[in-house]
């Protein structure tokens, strides 16, 4: 009875000191090398998903700045939701963007920045689409 507690405990240390083991080397494992044609291909994917959402926001947007009873942050709100599938895209690429560059231990804090990141995106789209009614009503 003894020798099976003991060996259970044993293989339990094993198993926890190897996970630590594991995880230790993730956190210290290198950020991938991507190459430089590999860090463009990147670049370019975002910044024309980003252009895409912006010029589906402008064109939803000026589908109903024509409606003056409609306050510019409604009609933002309604771009929104007819380009959500152009935000999604984007937002796909800015979280591959962010999470290329890390090592799998930084990924959690990397997805996390990227979401921060296009929901600013999209707060400033929101913003242009705002001034662009404004402008448009004048």
């Amino acid at each position: 009875m003894i020798f099976s507690d003991a060996a259970r405990w044993r293989a339990a240390t094993t198993v926890v000191a190897l996970c630590g083991s594991l995880a230790s080397c993730a956190a210290l494992s290198p950020a991938p090398n991507l190459t430089t044609d590999e860090k463009k291909a990147l670049s370019t994917n975002l910044n024309e998903k980003y252009v895409a959402y912006q010029d589906c926001m402008a064109s939803e947007a000026d589908r109903f700045s024509h409606i003056t009873s409609a306050p510019p942050s409604d009609i933002a709100k309604g771009a929104q939701a007819g380009c959500e599938a152009a935000f999604r895209s984007y937002h796909q690429a800015v979280t591959k963007q962010f999470t290329s560059f890390v090592s799998s231990a930084g990924q959690a804090e990397a997805r996390s920045r990227a979401e921060q990141h296009a929901s600013d995106a999209k707060d400033r789209t929101w913003s242009h689409v705002i001034q662009r009614v404004l402008l448009q009503r004048q």
